[in-house]
């Protein structure tokens, strides 16, 4: 049996009145049924005829979206099928009363996204998801794609970067921009700059100076403060929507990639957008119209807005197996933020030599890369992109190697980069973290934690009690905190749970907590006793963008906070406090994998499986910060970084100029 602490993963995007907990029942949905108020889509503008050369004639919109050439798609094509599928009341109704029991009684920040709003660096107000989930509830819908994006707003605007509600039939096609965007400061000054032109027109670094006649950088930052998730720091949210330079293990190349303003899943608000640019060759100002590529994502048949609901829309009967040897957590997942991979640019090899000439490459494995600086050789950068290797134990090795070299080759400082590392494997990063800082406790490494706790699943725990075929309900993964770092002997962790009152909220929790994860071992600890930067913070920096999620987010807190690692944040808004990382405090479930676990202990879920194919996540476990009241994930003093830097055209660019920069002012 594979033990839940070696498997389990932590991915990876208003005040309303308190409601109680009693799961609604379908009656009081009453008002989600066909009237004639619609709601806000896109109006309808298509003009576009049936390709001739399809003998048959469309017959609906959705017929007509599936004749055309993919390269001839459009914006319209997309959202007047999307618009076209009929509003069902009665899956509306299994849907929400889904949805609404998930984030009432399973989501552990139901009650503490209520709190007051957060300290800098975050930006979130008090959030009501119960209450905005009954709102849709009491609605009157016509359109089933403004059901779903109502819905999907609601999870959305909980900032918390493992909540996702992604529904297959309104993501199947891709959106994307020619121009990608990003920030720079340039003396002093930042400004709004075209990072790629897919065109080829020649834009590369041109000044934005409007979008859809507004301010540029004005523009993008109300776009990532109120439509944008991920994030509860608007800033660490902007870093999201921008260009970047990501790592593509395919290739072994860092490359240019996009970021989520200029690639969407979802519909976009218009068929496009406008842009006025300021190019250092010219006097004039250059005045763009640029339309939304459409890049399918599925190869699904279709030929009418029935056919799409039946082939693209409506999940297959469920056939549920037995759980594998090892249990149902052998399986890995993926992070839950996943750029499509249709959708990316293919790498560009460099022209001649390395990518980085200063930088040689000294270890690479799935998940970790080890540099070493040439023109700074006491210095080596570990650049660990995710925390989700194809194997998590052979990853650990490779760790071990890369620090090894780093030692024969005369290294005393490293800088981490987290850049991008939206998270995965606990484990991991736990093991990460005491490579560099070995534990002097048992628990130096693990989370104060705690979960919700309600009928159901105490009757899922008490089968799981030292079965975790049954999945994460397990009460011997945890470590009982009230008799000193033994895990649980009995089921007590769920049979005996207590009452608190969080933000005016009253529910059942387990009491305080901690995943068991076993002592590094002797091999590991052993090796890095000798090396100069071993338990040294003078020795060790982290750069990060905001984008280090989830279990990156846990690694960097327990270095900056309690080993006062120094770290710096690039990005974001000039001037402006930047998070370290984002969506730290919790680890992550799929609503597939809990209806998994009951089906696999032959219990009724109160949960009932939703009509549409999707994937939809959510914290079930929430951690704090040692010493800590407040969850990790709302704890905004410990996001703070203790340096800030701006990206530059140069270093935005390149990898290996950011690291000599850092390296240059933090061991001058």
């Amino acid at each position: 049996m594979i033990p839940l602490r070696s498997l389990i993963l932590s991915a990876s995007i208003a005040a309303l009145a308190v409601f109680s907990n009693a799961v609604p029942t379908p009656t009081e949905f009453a008002s989600i049924e066909p009237t004639p108020t619609a709601g806000h889509e896109p109006t309808s503008t298509a003009t576009t005829e049936p390709n001739p050369g399809n003998p048959a004639t469309p017959t609906d919109t959705c017929g007509l979206l599936s004749s055309i050439n993919p390269t001839e798609l459009k914006y319209q094509h997309v959202v007047d099928c999307y618009n076209a599928i009929p509003f069902d009341s009665a899956q509306a109704t299994t849907t929400l009363a889904t949805v609404l029991t998930l984030f009432k009684d399973y989501y552990v920040f139901t009650d503490a996204a209520l709190a007051r709003t957060a300290p800098e660096p975050f930006a979130n107000a008090p959030y009501d998801i119960v209450g905005e989930l009954e709102r849709i509830g009491r609605s009157k819908y016509t359109s089933d794609y403004k059901f779903h994006r109502d819905i999907l707003a609601a999870v959305t605007g909980l900032g918390d970067g493992h909540a996702a509600y992604s529904i297959s039939c309104y993501e199947s096609f891709f959106f994307t921009q020619d121009l990608s965007l990003y920030a720079p400061v340039v003396d002093g000054e930042q400004s709004v700059r075209v990072y790629l032109d897919s065109a080829k027109r020649g834009y590369e670094d041109c000044i934005v100076e409007t979008i859809n006649g507004e301010n540029a950088l004005s523009y993008l930052q109300a776009y990532a403060r109120d439509i944008y998730g991920t994030s509860h720091d608007p800033n660490a949210r902007l870093n999201f929507m921008l260009a970047s330079q990501t790592y593509d293990t395919a290739s072994g190349l860092f490359t240019d990639t996009p970021g989520d303003f200029s690639q969407r899943s979802t519909v976009p608000q218009g068929p496009y957008l406008d842009y006025r640019l300021k190019c250092a060759n010219s006097t004039d100002t250059v005045k763009l119209r640029e339309e939304w590529r459409i890049l399918p994502q599925i190869e699904t048949a279709f030929t009418d807005a029935a056919s799409y609901v039946a082939n693209v829309c409506i999940a297959p009967p469920e056939v549920v197996a037995p759980p594998a040897e090892g249990g149902l957590l052998r399986r890995r997942d993926e992070p839950v933020r996943r750029i499509t991979k249709r959708a990316k640019p293919e790498p560009t090899p460099p022209s001649t030599g390395p990518q980085f000439p200063s930088a040689d490459l000294l270890v690479i494995g799935n998940a970790t890369i080890f540099y070493h600086l040439k023109d700074q050789p006491t210095i080596g950068v570990l650049v660990c992109h995710t925390f989700l290797p194809s194997d998590v134990e052979a990853e650990k090795n490779v760790i071990l190697a890369g620090l090894t070299a780093f030692h024969v080759h005369n290294v005393t400082n490293i800088l981490v980069d987290f850049q991008g590392n939206t998270g995965g494997s606990i484990d991991l990063s736990s093991f990460l973290v005491q490579m560099l800082f070995p534990n002097k406790g048992p628990l130096d490494a693990a989370f104060p934690s705690d979960m919700r706790v309600s009928k159901p699943m105490q009757e899922l725990a008490k089968l799981s009690y030292n079965n975790s075929d049954y999945g994460y309900f397990n009460a011997r993964d945890f470590i009982n905190l009230s008799n000193g770092t033994a895990v649980y002997e009995n089921n007590d962790l769920f049979d005996k749970p207590v009452t608190l009152n969080r933000n005016g909220r009253r529910n059942l929790w387990t009491e305080k907590t901690s995943l068991n994860f076993p002592p590094v071992a002797a091999k590991y600890m052993t090796a890095v006793a000798s090396f100069p930067w071993t338990a040294k913070a003078e020795n060790i920096r982290i750069l990060t963008d905001g984008r280090c999620g989830s279990a990156c987010g846990m690694a960097s807190y327990f270095w900056t906070a309690l080993h006062n690692v120094p770290a710096y944040a690039i990005g974001g808004t000039h001037g402006e406090d930047l998070s370290m990382f984002s969506f730290a405090g919790a680890s992550v479930l799929k609503l597939s994998e809990l209806q998994g676990f009951y089906k696999s202990a032959n219990l009724t879920s109160p949960l009932t499986d939703l009509p549409y194919k999707n994937t939809i996540t959510f914290s079930w476990l929430e951690m704090y910060g040692h010493g800590r009241t407040t969850p990790l994930e709302y704890d905004a003093e410990l996001y703070r970084p203790k340096h800030r830097l701006g990206f530059t055209p140069e270093n935005a660019r390149s990898r290996e100029v950011m690291w000599k920069e850092v390296a240059a002012t933090a061991w001058k």
